[in-house]
């Protein structure tokens, strides 16, 4: 079996279109990655407001949406086949992603994951 991992990718919409950006995300971008072997699922999610970002040395992300995929198998040869499906646009990418802000990482878990129950 192939290692599981995450990848988590932050963005923001262009000043004014969040709706498009949203529908966009949700109804065709998530649905044609989860097309793409190796991607096993997705999670939205939006930025909360804290205090925390107030505290002393602290302030919000730069970012308003993040999102988490998990994914199984070797990430470069995911993101090859993600490359190759834009090109050909089976993946189709908005202008209301403001291109300039997103960010993305790959995660593998450290250890078991531990929970309260």
């Amino acid at each position: 079996m192939a290692d599981k991992f995450i990848q988590i990718v932050y963005s923001n919409p262009v000043q004014g279109r969040e709706d498009e950006f949203n529908e966009w995300y949700d109804e065709v971008h998530v649905p044609q990655l989860l097309a793409v072997p190796g991607m096993l699922s997705a999670q939205r999610y939006a930025l909360r407001d804290s205090e925390i970002y107030r505290a002393p040395g602290g302030r919000p992300p730069e970012q308003r949406y993040a999102i988490i995929y998990e994914m199984e198998g070797d990430p470069e040869s995911i993101m090859g086949e993600i490359r190759e499906r834009l090109a050909a646009g089976r993946i189709q990418m908005h202008d209301s992603l403001d291109m300039s802000s997103w960010r993305l990482a790959f995660w593998t878990p450290r250890g078991p994951k531990a929970e309260t129950r």
